[in-house]
């Protein structure tokens, strides 16, 4: 019985839309990616692996300092603290979109600053549709053009980071 007492502060308050809009988009995104990684291999399982964990550590921290006082921007879901629910966005839906816009992008090798900008507006338009839709964040001093910027940055930085990756791995193959 203490065990569930300690676990209250992270359960919803109650199991509404955003929890279920977070279970959905959960469920799509990982059969988009097993879809689309089955179908086409465009990252080996090491690069998956590794851009997988950078982008639950760049989401927690990012949502930690972001989301959390001194700055306070924004709550996620029911609360201005971590919850369930959160952990699910973190863990299970934050990295696979950008495994998926990194596999686009070793397949159809655009430039990268176009391929930036398009995913950060495909990312900040998810992320509105969420915010106006869903309640999936209520923004305080925060601004979906705010997300648009982080976005460049956390879409660049993957890619840089993917790029090296197979630089790397393909020089410890040929050693």
């Amino acid at each position: 019985m203490k065990f569930l007492e300690l676990l209250e502060p992270m359960t919803p308050k109650t199991f509404d839309k955003n929890e279920v809009y977070v279970i959905a988009i959960m469920l799509f995104i990982w059969m988009l990616f097993f879809t689309i990684h089955k179908k086409e291999r465009r990252l080996l399982l090491t690069e998956i692996v590794c851009i997988y964990i950078f982008n639950v550590l760049f989401a927690t921290v990012g949502d930690r300092i972001l989301a959390e006082p001194p700055l306070d921007f924004y709550d996620t879901l029911d609360y201005g603290h971590g919850e369930f629910y959160d952990i699910v966005l973190q863990l299970c839906v934050y990295p696979l979109p950008i495994l998926i816009l990194i596999h686009f992008y070793r397949k159809y090798k655009p430039r990268i600053v176009t391929y930036t900008l398009l995913c950060a507006c495909i990312l900040s338009g998810l992320e509105w549709i969420s915010v106006q839709y869903f309640n999936l964040f209520q923004y305080k001093e925060w601004k979906n053009f705010y997300s648009f910027l982080f976005y460049i940055f956390a879409v660049l930085t993957n890619i840089l980071l993917s790029i090296l990756l197979k630089k790397f791995i393909a020089n410890r193959q040929n050693r």
